[in-house]
């Protein structure tokens, strides 16, 4: 984990200690520390690390965050997706913790971060921002006004503030490498249709694709009957029909869904909260909807409030893939829950949760970078995931499987074997947790091989 030597932590020393956690945790990132790092005075250590009031979430994120700015410039267009978690500790009762949902005796903290990923490959290129916050326990007055609201710190804001922060990163790198400005699109759920969001991402010049979750009203047209915005898309014709896979959810199964596109240009007015007060937002809707599901299945229904064009088939259908990415930062806070085990840590405080939480969002991009690696066809020589002593031990112990191996997908479909999978021609690309075994398993042997040869000389 390279990009820890770059974080800002105000001390050499502390930096160092970073590394060196990051470095054995990502042998086995779900094991505990003790079983991770099996010295049991560097166990203390990293716990003495987490715990210290001058290490910060932040601070420990800099240098990947840092790195993927860089990586944002050299793609040269990215969808910057944001989303909230909820990281819980049931067994936990600390006293820095606070609620995340109605039940009281389930505490914890939320996370919200944005993920840049390839536009054009929807390749993982890493956490831009992270906001770490505990909720507050009093309860918010039920007869506030909106005016009230207003005055007072919101979640909301956290969706135009992330952008704020990830603008500023892309700007420095910007500077740092003297590229061209990369285009940024915003992907936001329906937790983030806030017209206050919309307008600062006019502000910072980015675009956006937000699944719309108000039934907002349009300028008047000059008929005097009020408009609203998912209406009027449902009224307009078809101009494109694509297939799009739905994920499996609990009680749910997976399926390919067919839907069809409908696309309107409109004029959002400002909302009822602030009095309608403002200029209305020129925006495009776009309606993807299934038709022809299953009895037993809810349809996909996406009204997808963006600033993407609508001219063409292609367009329409390019908004909708910017939309599917989403997914991505569900599989990313998989990647933090399961593959790094964050919400079974046993730690003293909140400030050193969400530490361990910013020492885990790199090495949770790490899996799905991996993933992704699995399904590149781009040649073995190009392959980087592996070193040459992780590469010896493949080759030495999949001898066959590798002298067929010609490409990265190959090469990771044989690593995903050393966890569990069966690599036969039929059977799909393995996910994140089964290639990750693998590739503990590789990375462990090679240590082995590496003390060996250290023997031998």
């Amino acid at each position: 984990m390279r990009e820890f030597g770059h974080s800002e932590l105000g001390h050499a020393a502390r930096t160092k200690r970073l590394v060196r956690l990051a470095s054995e945790m990502i042998l086995s990132p779900a094991a505990s520390i003790p079983k991770s790092i099996v010295d049991p005075a560097q166990a203390k250590a990293t716990y003495r690390f987490l715990s210290n009031p001058h290490v910060s979430s932040e601070g420990i994120l800099s240098g990947h965050v840092r790195a993927t700015a860089d990586r944002c410039v050299l793609a040269g267009a990215v969808l910057a997706l944001q989303d909230t978690t909820t990281l819980t500790f049931h067994s936990r009762a600390l006293a820095d913790l606070g609620p995340v949902n109605d039940g009281e005796h389930t505490k914890g903290f939320l996370a919200h971060t944005t993920l840049a990923v390839s536009q054009e490959s929807h390749e993982v290129l890493g956490v831009l921002h992270q906001h770490v916050w505990v909720r507050s326990r009093e309860k918010k007055p039920k007869n506030e006004t909106s005016a009230e609201r207003k005055k007072r710190s919101r979640e909301s804001e956290h969706w135009g503030d992330n952008q704020r922060h990830a603008a500023r990163e892309i700007a420095e790198a910007r500077e740092r490498g003297s590229a061209a400005h990369p285009r940024v699109i915003a992907v936001f759920d329906r937790e983030g249709d806030i017209f206050e969001a919309m307008g600062v991402l006019d502000e910072l010049g980015h675009s956006f694709v937000i699944r719309a979750g108000r039934n907002r009203l349009l300028e008047d047209d000059g008929s005097g009957a009020p408009r609203y915005a998912l209406d009027e898309v449902r009224l307009a014709p078809v101009v494109a029909r694509k297939t799009v896979s739905v994920r499996a959810r609990a009680g749910a199964t997976g399926r390919n869904a067919e839907i069809e596109l409908r696309a309107i240009a409109a004029r959002l007015l400002p909302p009822r909260s602030s009095d309608r007060r403002g200029d209305a937002l020129e925006v495009n809707i776009v309606l993807a909807e299934e038709i022809g599901a299953p009895p037993d299945a809810q349809p996909l229904c996406w009204y997808l409030v963006t600033r993407e064009p609508i001219e063409t088939q292609e367009q329409a259908l390019a908004i909708v893939r910017a939309y599917e990415a989403r997914w991505i930062i569900e599989e990313f806070h998989m990647g933090l829950k399961t593959g790094c085990s964050c919400e079974d840590r046993q730690m003293e405080s909140a400030h050193a949760l969400q530490n361990f939480l910013a020492v885990a969002t790199p090495m949770a991009c790490e899996l799905l970078r991996l993933r992704d690696a699995a399904r590149k066809v781009t040649p073995l020589s190009q392959c980087t995931m592996l070193t040459p002593t992780e590469m010896k031990v493949v080759k030495e112990l999949r001898p066959r499987a590798m002298a067929k191996a010609t490409t990265a997908r190959h090469l990771m479909r044989i690593v995903a074997n050393f966890g569990g999978f069966l690599n036969r021609n039929t059977d799909p690309d393995p996910g994140w947790r089964t290639l990750w075994r693998g590739f503990e398993a590789i990375k462990l042997t090679a240590i082995g091989y590496e003390l060996r040869d250290r023997a031998r000389d």
